[in-house]
């Protein structure tokens, strides 16, 4: 079945509350973030049903590449794959947008209202239905448009929906929300800051690592919703938190030669810098994903001052050490350590550009490419990797520098960069032979495909060239 490509986004409750219009939650308007989140979902037309006219278009959701988004008073007509159904009145996770787009009968998003109660709120829906509520979500076949002509001049809240209720209570055709979703009904502010805080809990990952998990999303969610009402772009704060690193890497620099502190005091302060940096580089991230600022640039801007932070900080922990113990061996391994990971981060950034195709670090498969999960070796390797996760090792030099023992770092600054340089110039081999013999095959192919007489092949472009002309032309 072809999924939906149209949306309806019912202004519902808003319009007994036209002030709600302008309530940002996330440093979003209501009807701005459902619109975007429908964008992102794949959806190209956009109706804003407001039968009183309250809703004033903005400037980001008429400028959507590929996505024609329209005030409507009086409910358009369906298109034969039907539409998604959506309450402006209240937040909902984006999976729940998920479960209706493969639906083929009139379907109802319905979850308990202990769903999303994290945070210190209670779900809200809208229709019972049974021991459940509507999230606010739904799928409607064009079939069902007649039913939803008569019912909307119902004036409860509910009544673009109770005619069809019976029948979706007998066919057993709604679905519920999985866990983790959430929805929260919009009445007042207080139900906007509560749905604010439901959206953020819902930014944890389930890849964080586990100081990332207890100890710095709780730090950097709540910066994150302040930041997330200001004007700062999610690449503004990549370059911004860069400045922690940087800080911490001239404390530990010139913290006892330049400024005459003791060592143990420049050892301190720059691992609790560079674990300000740890906790704080999630807010740009999570600020991407509240408020639809993903971008191609802002993955690479994050990995790469990524790379640099760390290696502005490895680079002050070996000369800290040197000053603590006056071995010039820490220098040296300063160097290697520096060479190595930048080794490391080339042979990634290959990777990430000729395969993946994108900025994010993640996307790095360790282990053989041909093999679910890496074969034996990515599987084993994937499972270390949480043991030199940022969050991890960083939280780590932060306890080793209130130890007074950062120099017990530098050593495995320079073993684990020695590690990951060797193990991924060995996959950066591989991965270079590997692309060789597809390309092999490739020209091979190539070569057998032209083996028709010229008068053939002449023929044949040319009735490739009139396809595409009947596909795009008259």
């Amino acid at each position: 079945m072809t999924e939906p490509t149209c949306a309806i986004l019912q202004t519902g409750g808003l319009q007994s509350s036209p002030d709600l219009f302008q309530a940002r939650c996330g440093g979003l308007d209501l009807v701005e973030r459902h619109v975007l989140g429908l964008h992102y979902a794949g959806i190209h037309q956009i109706y804003i049903y407001d039968p009183k006219g309250h809703w004033k278009p903005i400037g980001r959701v008429l400028q959507l590449e590929g996505t024609t988004v329209q005030a409507v008073r009086e409910l358009p007509e369906f298109p034969a794959t039907g539409v998604i159904w959506l309450r402006a009145d209240a937040v909902v996770h984006k999976q729940l947008i998920g479960l209706v787009k493969s639906a083929e009968k009139a379907t109802v998003v319905c979850g308990r209202p202990g769903h999303g109660a994290k945070g210190g709120t209670s779900s809200d829906g809208f229709l019972d239905v049974g021991d459940e509520q509507w999230t606010g979500v739904a799928f409607f076949p064009a079939a069902v448009r007649a039913e939803l002509v008569k019912s909307l001049g119902n004036d409860s809240e509910s009544g673009d929906i109770q005619t069809i209720h019976a029948r979706l209570d007998k066919e057993k055709t709604w679905k519920k929300s999985s866990e983790g979703g959430f929805f929260r009904k919009i009445r007042d502010r207080r139900d906007v800051r509560d749905a604010e805080r439901l959206l953020f809990h819902s930014l944890r990952k389930p890849q964080d690592g586990l100081v990332a998990r207890t100890f710095n999303r709780p730090l950097s969610l709540p910066v994150s919703r302040l930041l997330a009402h200001t004007h700062l772009t999610p690449n503004q704060l990549t370059v911004l938190n860069a400045g922690f690193a940087v800080a911490a890497a001239l404390v530990l620099f010139l913290g006892h030669p330049v400024f005459g502190w003791g060592l143990w005091i420049s050892g301190a302060l720059g691992g609790l810098l560079i674990q300000a940096c740890s906790v704080y580089d999630g807010c740009d991230g999570e600020i991407a994903r509240v408020k639809f600022q993903y971008s191609h640039l802002g993955d690479w801007l994050d990995t790469i001052f990524d790379d640099i932070c760390n290696c502005l900080f490895f680079a002050g922990v070996a000369a800290w050490s040197y000053q603590y113990t006056g071995h010039t061996y820490f220098i040296w391994m300063g160097v290697a350590a520096f060479v190595g990971q930048w080794i490391a981060n080339v042979v990634m950034y290959y990777y990430l550009i000729k395969v993946a195709g994108t900025g994010n670090n993640q996307d790095y498969q360790l282990g053989s490419p041909d093999k679910p999960g890496g074969g034996l070796i990515g599987r084993i390797l994937n499972k270390l990797k949480y043991l030199t996760k940022r969050d991890f090792h960083l939280f780590t030099f932060m306890i080793l520098g209130f130890a007074g023992l950062l120099w017990v770092g530098a050593y495995f600054i320079f073993v684990s960069a020695m590690i990951a340089a060797t193990i991924l110039s060995i996959q950066h081999v591989q991965l270079l032979l590997r692309l060789r013999r597809e390309k092999h095959v490739k020209h091979g192919v190539g070569e057998k495909r032209d083996t028709k007489p010229p008068v053939e092949r002449r023929d044949t472009k040319q009735l490739s060239g009139e396809k595409r002309e009947g596909k795009h032309g008259g």
